[in-house]
């Protein structure tokens, strides 16, 4: 457990990448479940010691909802690498899209 009155620092920099976001979705979710972890033993450690549930309760919420939004940051890289599938299959064979459109000759 982390020392009393310990700060931490969490930056995410805007990707420049497919790969970058998937990295940085993935790290997301690690770094929520690994914060429900630490706060699901607090609460246990605080219970143990006869702190009342009722007290409590609001923490077993919080790390439901930090497993949840870790699994929604999860789910963000998944639906990331699956939108845009066709586009990274194009990329993959060395064709460049730059989002310009011609206009329509014709008709």
């Amino acid at each position: 457990m982390p020392a009393r009155g310990r700060r931490y620092l969490v930056e995410f920099e805007a990707p420049d990448s497919d790969g970058e976001f998937i990295a940085t979705c993935l790290a997301i979710g690690d770094l929520l479940t690994l914060t429900a972890d630490h706060v699901d033993d607090w609460a246990q450690a605080l219970a143990a010691r006869g702190v009342p549930g009722v007290v409590l309760a609001q923490f077993d919420q919080a790390v439901t909802d930090l497993d949840e939004a870790a699994r929604d940051a999860r789910r963000s890289a998944a639906n990331f690498a699956d939108y845009f599938e066709d586009a990274r299959t194009i990329a993959a064979r060395g064709i460049r899209i730059i989002g310009t459109r011609r206009p329509h000759r014709g008709t």
